[in-house]
């Protein structure tokens, strides 16, 4: 009887904590300066991680894509790199960004933790956060509709409480169809 009546506690529990944080109202990123709801700009620029031209970061968008902004000298960005790859097995399109890392420290971090990328892209003056209206820190996570629409921004990594329910959302966006 104990149980159950903690059972349901917990499920009451999560159930407030979801509707509380998708509630009814516009998502804090649904607002004028939030991304959610808006197209990528074509001012957010990235380059292939072995260099050349500069290019739109909307051209890696094939059907639901996750982009995934990381570092390799950011703790957290090590911490979500197992979910990353659980999302990778799963047939989830991710296609990484590193932001503000040298090419070769990026290929190391693939390297000992696992590339768990469609395509590891690089944005080395940090440059495309800014110009998609996001900060700067790193983890950050967008789902982004086949037609460049941005369908999910998560801001930390997909770990603990908060990445976990991202993972929800994600996983129901840009799962295997």
């Amino acid at each position: 009887m104990r149980r159950s009546i903690v059972a349901a506690a917990i499920v009451v529990g999560l159930v407030g904590y979801f509707i509380w944080s998708h509630g009814s109202g516009p998502s804090p990123d649904a607002g004028p300066t939030g991304i959610v709801g808006r197209d990528l700009p074509a001012a957010a620029q990235v380059t292939s991680l072995t260099g050349g031209a500069p290019y739109p970061l909307s051209q890696e968008v094939v059907g639901v894509t996750v982009v995934n902004f990381f570092g390799s000298w950011c703790a957290p960005c090590r911490a979500e790199n197992p979910v990353l790859l659980q999302l990778q097995r799963e047939g989830v399109r991710v296609v990484g960004v590193a932001v503000r890392d040298d090419p070769a420290a990026t290929q190391r971090f693939l390297d000992d933790l696992g590339d768990p990328f469609f395509r590891v892209l690089s944005d080395r003056p940090g440059q495309t956060l800014t110009d998609l209206g996001l900060d700067g820190d790193v983890p950050q996570t967008l789902v982004v509709a086949a037609d460049g629409q941005v369908l999910f921004h998560h801001a930390g990594a997909l770990v603990g409480t908060d990445g976990e329910a991202a993972l929800v959302e994600i996983r129901e966006l840009a799962g295997p169809r």
